[in-house]
C-alpha cells in the first residue's frame, strides 16, 4: 500500500525527536514494520537514545502493573468461584472418610501397622487430622509425634506449636530429632516437620482400603 511521501518525511521528524517506532506507527496510524523501514537510517543522538530507554523502562513498569492487576483479578475471580464451589458441597463424615483416605494416599506412611501423616505444612497436618477425627471414633491417647527440627530451632517452642496445631498434648511427643544444618539460610516461619503417629492397625487398614477401592471405582 502505497503512502504520502510526507509521511515518510513525518516519521522521520518523530524519530528526531526521540519518538519510538511504535509510537510513530501509532501516530501516523501505519505497521509497525513500516514505520520502522522509514526510520532505519535515522542516527539517534545520545539524549534520543536515553529518552527511548526512559520510555522503554517506563513501559515495562507500566506492563508490569497491567499484568499484576491482571493476576490479581483473576485470582479474585477464581478464589470466588471455588467458594461457591465448596459452599455448595454437603460435608459430612463419609465424605471425610474419602478426603481423608486421598490425602493419607498422597502424604502418609503405607504401614497397615500404625496412621503416619508427615508434613512440614501446619494447614496440611491440621486438615487431615480433623478429616481423620471426624471419619473414625478416635481414641486420643493413641496419637504420638515426632518433630524434625534444625538446631537454630527452639525445642519447647516447636512442640508447643505443633501441639497448638495438632491438638494434641505436648507429653504425647517423641523426644526430637535434629536434622543436620549447614546454617547458610534459615527459613523463615519454618517450624520444621512433624510425624503423626496414630497406633491403630484397623484404621490404618481401612484407610488403605478405602482408596484403593476409591481409585478401582474410577477404572484406574
Amino acid at each position: 500500500m502505497p503512502y504520502p511521501l510526507n509521511l515518510k518525511e513525518k516519521a522521520i521528524i518523530l524519530r528526531n525527536q526521540g519518538y519510538s517506532i511504535k509510537e510513530i506507527a501509532t501516530s501516523l496510524n501505519v505497521p509497525v514494520s513500516t514505520s520502522s523501514s522509514w526510520v532505519s537510517k535515522v542516527i539517534l543522538s545520545l539524549e534520543n537514545k536515553e529518552l527511548l530507554a526512559q520510555k522503554k523502562i517506563l513501559g515495562q513498569r507500566k506492563s508490569s502493573i497491567v499484568i499484576r492487576e491482571k493476576t490479581r483479578q483473576r485470582k479474585m475471580i477464581s478464589d470466588i468461584e471455588a467458594k461457591s464451589l465448596i459452599d455448595s458441597i454437603n460435608f459430612n463424615s463419609k465424605l471425610d472418610t474419602l478426603l481423608c483416605s486421598i490425602l493419607y494416599w498422597a502424604e502418609g506412611s503405607k504401614n497397615c501397622s500404625n496412621v503416619g501423616f508427615t508434613n512440614s505444612d501446619p494447614k496440611m497436618i491440621s486438615t487431615f487430622l480433623k478429616q481423620l477425627r471426624s471419619a473414625f471414633d478416635i481414641d486420643e491417647s493413641k496419637f504420638h509425634c515426632l518433630i524434625h527440627i534444625h538446631e537454630y530451632h527452639n525445642d519447647i517452642e516447636e512442640k508447643l506449636f505443633w501441639s497448638k496445631v495438632t491438638n494434641i498434648p505436648v507429653n504425647q511427643f517423641f523426644k526430637s530429632y535434629h536434622k543436620p544444618h549447614t546454617g547458610k539460610r534459615k527459613k523463615p516461619n519454618y517450624h520444621g516437620t512433624i510425624s503423626v503417629r496414630y497406633y491403630d492397625s484397623k484404621i490404618a487398614v481401612k484407610i488403605n482400603s478405602i482408596y484403593n477401592m476409591y481409585v478401582q471405582s474410577l477404572g484406574v
